[in-house]
């Protein structure tokens, strides 16, 4: 279940993040993209899942730098 964020993490343009969820004995890191919407206004934004780049992790350490590769391999 992804109820509990324990790190979050933005590239430098805000058009990529990971985030990583605890999860019984080891962290879930899911890479997600920034979705606009012009009928909602210029100013709306959300963040979808891109879901080949999900990674598991054993240490929060090890998770964060997955996430962090991740991203700069999209930017």
């Amino acid at each position: 279940m992804r109820d509990i964020v324990v790190y979050q993490e933005y590239s430098k343009d805000k058009e990529y993040r990971f985030e990583v969820y605890p999860h019984d004995d080891y962290y879930q890191v899911w890479v997600q993209k920034k979705i606009t919407d012009e009928y909602m206004g210029e100013d709306w934004f959300d963040y979808h899942d891109i879901s080949d780049l999900m990674h598991y992790a054993d240490t929060l350490e090890r998770a964060i730098e997955i996430g962090r590769e991740c991203l700069r391999c999209l930017c």
